[in-house]
């Protein structure tokens, strides 16, 4: 027999409503916890608030009288170089006064004198000075209806200049061809002229007899040889190559200048636009068909302008004399000249058929039968620029005002010798275009403090490592430069110059380590970070620079575009330390910390070293960590020097661009 034990029913009953009543219990202190933790966390966030104001204030206060002090500081260079411009105008027009009286004014600046509209003097080198200084002096063309006025002027004084440039070099063209003698090889029958000075090269060739041995020519001194086809053989004509180490072509493109976009938050942390199929940056900037964008291209190492002239009449020599027949126009006449070339039709795709032997063989014979009938040009890149990639050729297009690379065929490059060959449809101007990121992104990036008295950048690019020390007096100098094996511009080292007009002088070599606004769009895997927490860093960065050390750190790439991570040192720096055991700071749109993992750690981590202490910007915390010495370093610094600190962070953009 089973025994049963009963269980009365208000005794469960009972148990249920305990559980019940534990489980209410339990949840009110934990809605109570909660409602405690909130108010907590709203009360840290107040507080944190507070001190966020109170931080950020006392930085906009140091770098309001930084920037107050800096003006005063241009102010007062300005006011030495009027005054040194002055003493130079008055030592000038006393001078033409006296070419005046003497009847020695030439009829053009005449001209120009009574016009009246306050323009100056083009071959003036003070008056343009005068004129740009008073330009940018004046506040009336700081409005948009001042500054479209003004820029007729402007234009009008550059194209004037550079019209009267192209107009003296023709005539001094054809006042050399007027007789083709002296330099005339009388074997070949072939004329040959070249001449140069320190910005322009020219070159004349003409194969007088039209002899067909004679359809090739090499200018040594440019590294460049052309090859004519049949019809110009035959022709009445001379080359003329001509190459000038300036561009003065390229700022009339459309593309030249950085796109003005209004950029919006969503733009700023990389949220793309609304209904676009293919998704472009906001700064892109499209082109035609075989336009060339220069906002990803620089033209390099010079132009060079290729064209066909008339020969003008040539002296008679008689018994007892010579006639030379006298132009009404004494300037050179040019040959229009287009290849008749019908490029082969595109090939079909692959897998459609099996194609005949010989008619891909018969193919080929046309191919080159047509590539004949354009010019081959040979050119030997200057070494006045660093070419880490095979350029581009391109030809300036007046039409279209851009440059174009749809006129040229049969491309090859030597990279062992830097020689390119291209066959060309027609002549003109042309140049060389170089992938203008050919060292972005950085690898690393470094910036370090020498004696409180300067600091040094280094970048470490994708072909080569560049050194740069930041002076207290406001200069900077190129310390080092490193091409591969090879020091490069050594030239240059030591050599105080401004901070722009030292980057201007390696772009013009080729070397671009600073990227526009908009370079991120043609770097291809570049997260941007976000663009006013990145500025503000780099002005924090200045201000604490002469005294600290800062490093790149191999988690910023993939942190975020909102954050941006970098190594930190501020204790005193001896020769024998790395980089491998300095802290890492992770700077945000809403605060800045030092974190608790290391350059070295497996695994990045956004845990803060410290959670009880709240720094709103890299200064306050920079200014909590140092002591009294090195504090007093940090506010001995000159504004200038400051300035040029946030200068070249702010040019090289070290935390987007590694």
């Amino acid at each position: 027999m089973v025994m049963r034990t009963l269980v009365a029913p208000w005794a469960f009953i009972t148990r249920q409503k305990c559980t019940w009543i534990r489980e209410e219990e339990e949840e009110a202190a934990r809605q109570e916890r909660e409602r405690v933790e909130a108010l907590l966390r709203a009360e840290a966030v107040k507080e944190q608030q507070r001190q966020r104001v109170v931080q950020l204030t006392a930085t906009a206060a140091v770098t309001t009288h930084l920037d107050t002090t800096m003006e005063l500081t241009r102010d007062r260079i300005k006011d030495q170089e009027e005054v040194r411009m002055g003493q130079e105008r008055s030592a000038r027009g006393w001078e033409r006064s006296v070419r005046i009286r003497r009847g020695q004014q030439g009829s053009g600046k005449w001209e120009r004198m009574m016009r009246c509209d306050g323009l100056p003097d083009p071959t003036s080198v003070p008056e343009m000075n005068r004129y740009l200084s008073l330009w940018r002096a004046d506040l009336d063309t700081a409005t948009l209806e001042g500054a479209l006025a003004k820029t007729h002027q402007v234009i009008h004084i550059w194209l004037e200049l550079q019209e009267a440039q192209k107009e003296k070099l023709d005539q001094a063209t054809y006042h050399q061809l007027l007789d083709l003698r002296p330099h005339l090889d009388h074997e070949t029958m072939v004329y040959s002229f070249f001449t140069s000075s320190p910005l322009v090269s020219l070159a004349l060739w003409s194969n007088t007899t039209r002899s067909p041995k004679n359809n090739c020519h090499e200018v040594k001194e440019l590294g460049f040889t052309f090859t004519l086809p049949e019809d110009l053989v035959e022709a009445e004509c001379v080359v003329r190559v001509m190459r000038t180490e300036y561009d003065h072509y390229s700022k009339f493109a459309p593309t030249f200048n950085t796109p003005n976009v209004q950029e919006t938050h969503a733009t700023l942390l990389g949220a793309p636009p609304v209904l676009v199929k293919k998704y472009r940056p906001p700064h892109f900037t499209e082109t035609g068909p075989g336009e060339l964008n220069l906002r990803r291209y620089r033209i390099q190492g010079g132009v060079y302008t290729i064209d066909l002239l008339e020969v003008p009449p040539q002296p008679r020599v008689l018994a007892d004399c010579t006639i030379t027949q006298v132009e009404e126009v004494c300037t050179v006449s040019r040959v229009h000249w287009v290849a008749n070339y019908n490029p082969p039709a595109a090939p079909e795709a692959a897998g459609q058929r099996r194609r005949d032997p010989e008619a891909v063989e018969q193919e080929m014979r046309q191919l080159e039968k047509e590539l004949q009938k354009l010019i081959l040009i040979t050119i030997k890149l200057p070494d006045s620029a660093f070419w880490f990639e095979p350029p581009q050729m391109v030809l300036w297009d007046e039409r279209k005002r851009c440059w174009s690379n749809e006129y040229f065929h049969d491309v090859k490059y030597n990279e062992d010798q830097c020689v390119m060959q291209v066959r060309t449809t027609r002549l003109g101007v042309m140049g060389l275009a170089m992938n203008r990121f050919a060292n972005l992104p950085f690898q690393s990036w470094e910036l370090k403090p020498q004696g409180g008295t300067a600091v040094s950048l280094t970048l470490i690019a994708a072909v080569v490592v560049a050194e740069f020390t930041i002076m207290e007096e406001g200069h900077v100098c190129l310390a080092n430069l490193q091409d591969g094996a090879r020091t490069a511009l050594s030239h240059l080292y030591g050599k105080p110059m401004k901070a722009n007009a030292l980057i201007k002088t390696l772009q013009f070599y080729g070397i671009n380590l600073f990227p526009d606004r908009d370079s991120y769009c043609y770097i291809d895997g570049l997260p941007t970070k976000h663009r006013p927490t990145e500025q503000h860093l780099y002005r924090c960065m200045a201000l604490v620079a002469p005294a600290v050390h800062f490093a790149w750190s191999r988690w910023n790439l993939l942190a975020g575009l909102t954050k941006l991570v970098f190594q930190m040192k501020t204790k005193k720096i001896s020769p024998d330390d790395t980089q491998v055991g300095q802290p890492l700071v992770l700077v945000t749109p809403q605060k800045t910390c030092v974190l608790e993992c290391t350059e070295i750690s497996q695994a990045f981590s956004n845990n803060d070293e410290d959670p009880s202490k709240y720094y709103a910007d890299l200064y306050q915390l920079v200014l909590d960590d140092l002591d009294e010495g090195v504090r007093q370093t940090v506010q001995d610094a000159s504004p200038i020097f400051i300035h040029n600190i946030q200068y070249m962070l702010k040019a090289a953009s070290v935390i987007s661009y590694c």
